[in-house]
């Protein structure tokens, strides 16, 4: 970790601190966009910056949370459930004070799991054939189809649209051209960073060109006197933080999930095993903040470590870490831990001093955040276009890029409208290829489809990650509604 890597990562976190706690502006936008801005950068450096504007990112998402009751990320949503009210009540200082808090210590515990499982994970995925990853591939899409928005039919929708992204250009076994039409702008395929940007970067600009509200921040602000660490309150919430921070990686962990699941699901346990909060959840409950921020910042190790030991997202925002991953010659999956295992504590590394720069960011600049927040329109919307043409076009200087980046803009502007996630497409963009190389290649092995799926369930990791897909179909959904049932009955009261 040299001084270089230092300040790249503490850049990342500064931009993603401003960008995640701009409304509409998501964590996994905010990834796209810096992933194509390091295209040609040397690989560490580049690590460096992403991995630090990931940190920066979930952290920024509280900041709007509290003060706008407009959650900057979706891993802030529950935050804004208590934070809001606990600014209505005099008390932004204290709600922000302990949101920072809470996320700087998630962060550190996420890491400190995320140290110890992701050698012991790394390990047991050495075993791991085309069975197995065509397994752990499927799993992980899968997961993201059923947890996308509680709708199953169009998370799956969106999956199968990215599935079909995925096929387009050359067969990786035939080497036969498919679904290019007859043009050669797809033989190549679809980049999936020009996808990206277009998914969450350019459909964001036709989605604020079609608003015409704006932000009211008049009377928010905070000193950094204020912001500083509250012992009286962390002394309150203490055993909230010592819970939620596994609680948070533990989902992390799970391929899909992440801190978008984390925050609400850490908020109905708070909830749950709360006996005695320091006010009723929905009406400014330090519990309420302090649960939601710990789980989505330990979710980040959580997140990161099956990504790097499995090859599988944990969540959309480390689906765009995977593909500059790729973009800049890694290879994460099972032998991750074996040849690039100097890179697993490079990236811890980075964590650490992100996580450290997100909060000292977050006390420093959270007025000056709230001022960015309140740009007009005719500032932020063409800066963000200029983001997305240039790092599109930078890929491989291509103007057929930005064509695609833009086609796949309009594509997730009326998936948005018409309530079709847009996280499975990218998911299934980047895993698709993956699935259909390892199902190929085990047909193949197994010589046959009747071998193919006896060995499902007589190979012992095989039938274990089988049993985790069907689970994940059956029970996952029910959890996540019930989840989402007990946050909205906290909101009502």
């Amino acid at each position: 970790m040299t001084l270089t890597l230092v300040l790249y990562t503490i850049v990342g976190a500064a931009i993603g601190l401003l960008m995640g706690s701009l409304p509409g502006i998501t964590v996994t936008m905010t990834a796209v966009l810096v992933v194509s801005l390091t295209y040609g950068w040397p690989m560490a450096e580049a690590l460096a910056f992403i991995v630090g504007a990931f940190c920066g990112g979930v952290t920024g998402g509280c900041i709007s949370a509290i003060a706008l009751n407009i959650p900057g990320t979706s891993a802030a949503v529950a935050t804004a459930f208590d934070g809001f009210p606990l600014k209505e009540r005099g008390e932004a200082d204290n709600a922000l004070s302990l949101g920072l808090a809470s996320s700087f210590l998630g962060g550190l515990i996420g890491l400190a799991i995320m140290l110890v499982l992701g050698p012991v994970i790394g390990t047991f995925a050495l075993r791991f054939g085309s069975h197995e990853y065509f397994l752990i591939t499927l799993w992980g899409l899968t997961l993201v189809a059923v947890l996308s928005r509680g709708n199953i039919v169009k998370g799956l929708c969106s999956a199968f649209f990215g599935l079909f992204v995925g096929m387009i250009g050359m067969d990786p076994i035939m080497g036969m051209l498919r679904f290019t039409y007859g043009t050669g702008i797809l033989k190549g395929g679809i980049d999936f960073v020009a996808a990206m940007i277009g998914l969450f970067g350019m459909k964001e600009v036709f989605k604020q060109l079609s608003k015409k509200s704006s932000f009211n921040i008049s009377g928010t602000s905070y000193s950094i006197k204020g912001l500083l660490p509250k012992p009286h309150l962390l002394k309150r919430v203490w055993h909230t933080i010592l819970w939620g921070g596994p609680l948070g990686t533990l989902i992390g962990l799970l391929p899909g999930t992440g801190g978008d699941v984390g925050c609400i699901v850490a908020y109905g346990v708070a909830k749950q095993v709360t006996k005695n909060p320091s006010r009723p959840f929905g009406e400014g409950a330090y519990e309420g903040v302090a649960a939601p921020e710990v789980a989505n910042n330990a979710a980040i190790g959580g997140a990161l470590t099956t990504m790097m030991t499995l090859g599988v997202p944990g969540d959309s925002v480390t689906a765009v870490i995977l593909g500059s991953f790729y973009l800049h010659g890694l290879l994460p999956g099972p032998t991750f831990m074996l040849t690039e295992k100097h890179y697993f504590y490079l990236i811890a590394a980075i964590v650490l001093v992100g996580t450290i720069m997100a909060y000292i960011f977050g006390i420093l600049g959270s007025n000056l955040i709230l001022k960015a927040i309140n740009l007009p329109k005719w500032f932020l919307v063409p800066f963000i276009t200029t983001l997305c043409i240039v790092g599109s076009y930078a890929i491989k200087n291509n103007m057929y890029d930005v064509i695609i980046m833009i086609v796949f803009g309009i594509i997730g502007y009326l998936f948005e409208k018409g309530g079709f996630p847009v996280g499975p497409v990218v998911l299934a963009i980047i895993l698709g290829p993956m699935i259909e190389r390892n199902l190929r290649q085990a047909l193949i092995a197994s010589g046959g489809v009747v071998p193919f799926l006896t060995a499902l369930v007589t190979k012992p990791i095989s039938l274990i990650l089988l049993i985790l897909i069907i689970l994940s179909f059956v029970l996952q959904s029910k959890v996540m509604r019930a989840a989402e049932n007990k946050v909205k009955d906290a909101k009502a009261g």
